[in-house]
């Protein structure tokens, strides 16, 4: 009875090189650092085009006369951090490109809150 697939299978794991997993090892960390950074692209890309969205529902909504003097400085603040998100494509250091995009989503929450709060 004791041929079934539990008896002795673990004995014949396959032997592997420090060389075979060595190159694993790295193929492991390869893939990852790809994923993480395909991952961060498409993070930055869409946190840009939220806020470029949002710059142009603003500007959208001025040109059809929805702004009141109180309600103007949070569309031109909403207007401002599409130009942020705009600026993150063209600065190529990730060090500024993350604080232009940080500065993007505040404004952009800031001028969307505002027009809310003020309409």
């Amino acid at each position: 009875m004791g041929g079934g697939r539990g008896s002795g299978s673990r004995n014949k794991r396959r032997q592997v090189s420090d060389e075979e997993r060595a190159a694993a090892v790295e193929d492991y960390r390869e893939s990852v650092g790809r994923l993480q950074h395909t991952a961060y692209r498409n993070l930055r890309q869409t946190i840009a085009y939220a806020t470029i969205f949002v710059a142009v529902v603003a500007t959208w909504m001025l040109f059809i006369g929805q702004a009141t003097p109180t309600s103007f400085p949070w569309y031109a603040v909403s207007i401002l951090s599409g130009a942020f998100g705009l600026a993150a494509y063209f600065v190529r250091e990730p060090r500024p490109r993350l604080y232009m995009l940080a500065a993007a989503v505040v404004l952009a929450v800031a001028g969307v809150t505002g027009m809310f709060l003020t309409n």
